[in-house]
């Protein structure tokens, strides 16, 4: 029996906490968002599975804190990257965004399965995880602004919509189940063998293309 004791600092908390989304990441890695559960968590960690449920009272919570982690880092070293270039030409912001990008598709796959991850946390917890999500919209957007003032306020909203759409998109084109590669040969057609930054870039390059 694991021998559980309660966290009394905000430090220790934080610790416990990122023990479990540890766990967690290793989890969803190997085996998807079915196989994260309280039970698979404790196994990896020094949690009994009951004791969880102080930190967290779901595993969608968890999972949310993982997609967060990602999504922040994710979005700081885009903008380490644009800080640190004195001049920055839309193809030079490209090259920054799919190179930080290849480097995260663990976020990309995430996003296959915000949409039940965000159904089992209780609001607060997601109204907590899009401050995160507009800070990056807003933080684009002053980017655009400043280095790229000849865009137009709807241009500059479609890049940034059209980043969050390659979030949504970007993963599952690159990476075919064997079913599905199945289905397009039966088809009649070939299976494309672009790599996840080749689909990237190339979409990103229209994107950027818009900028001025």
């Amino acid at each position: 029996m694991k021998d559980f004791i309660r966290a009394r600092t905000a430090e220790q908390i934080a610790e416990r906490r990122n023990e479990i989304v540890n766990a967690c990441e290793q989890i969803y890695m190997a085996g998807g968002f079915d196989a994260v559960t309280f039970k698979a968590i404790s196994e990896k960690t020094s949690f009994t599975r009951p004791s969880i449920y102080n930190y967290y009272a779901t595993k969608e919570e968890v999972m949310l804190d993982l997609f967060e982690r990602y999504f922040v880092r994710w979005y700081g070293e885009i903008f380490a990257g644009t800080d640190s270039a004195p001049s920055l030409t839309a193809n030079g912001l490209c090259k920054i965004i799919t190179d930080v990008s290849d480097r995260y598709q663990n976020l990309f796959l995430m996003f296959s399965d915000l949409r039940n991850i965000e159904e089992g946390c209780r609001i607060e917890r997601i109204s907590a995880f899009k401050k995160k999500y507009f800070e990056f919209n807003d933080r684009m957007a002053d980017l655009i602004a400043n280095r790229f003032p000849g865009t137009s306020a709807e241009d500059s909203r479609c890049f940034i919509e059209g980043i969050l759409i390659l979030f949504h998109g970007t993963y599952p084109v690159s990476y075919l189940s064997d079913k599905q590669k199945e289905a397009i040969r039966a088809a009649g057609r070939i299976v494309s063998d672009r790599t996840f930054r080749q689909v990237f870039y190339g979409q990103m390059a229209r994107l950027t293309g818009m900028l001025e």
